[in-house]
């Protein structure tokens, strides 16, 4: 299994979820590179700007990625910055949380890239 494999990301769910088929699975990391892509723009851009709307809409769209992918190391700081975002608190705290998703979805993007490399064309 993935669980070895990656410090970052288990496919365990992803896999169960589209019967281990590698076209779906190579689709599905395709598009969740594409919002990763999308979400550390919106991180860098409006966190310094203070667009909280912006940055609420964007952890909102990537949420969902996160059980999909097992990516742990996220599974709380998410959801917590998508209702820091959205209630506007936490303002002054949540640079840390920030930061993190930054490091976290970097080292995300390298294990699907190199688990979509190992893939091939399968």
């Amino acid at each position: 299994m993935f669980k070895s494999s990656y410090r970052y990301i288990d496919l365990d769910v992803l896999k169960e979820s589209t019967f281990d088929d590698t076209s779906i699975i190579k689709e599905i990391m395709e598009v969740f590179l594409e919002l990763i892509d999308e979400y550390v723009e919106a991180l860098t851009l409006h966190f310094p700007d203070k667009k909280w709307d912006l940055l609420f809409n964007a952890t909102h769209k990537i949420k969902p990625n996160i059980s999909m992918f097992g990516i742990s190391k996220l599974e709380t700081i998410i959801p917590q910055l998508e209702s820091n975002f959205k209630n506007e608190q936490n303002l002054d705290t949540i640079g840390v949380m920030v930061n993190n998703c930054l490091v976290v979805f970097k080292e995300v993007k390298r294990e699907v890239l190199t688990e979509l490399k190992s893939m091939g064309n399968e």
